[in-house]
């Protein structure tokens, strides 16, 4: 039996599951009080950054260039 490598959109949307489910789980945590603001920007800016990494690496291009 031979397994297939995911497609690349079946792996962008793997990405963007877990971004969006950590995005949410931050979020929740500074809603709540248990970060502040800032740690919780700073999080959602390292996902932001290892998303965009992700995609590149999928030879996804950048929207913004």
């Amino acid at each position: 039996m031979t397994l297939k490598a995911p497609s690349t959109t079946a792996q962008l949307r793997l990405l963007l599951q877990r971004y969006a489910h950590r995005v949410s789980i931050t979020c929740a945590l500074e809603t709540g009080g248990k970060l502040a603001p800032e740690v919780a920007f700073a999080q959602l800016e390292t996902l932001w950054q290892a998303l965009e990494q992700a995609a590149k690496a999928l030879g996804i291009p950048d929207v913004a260039d």
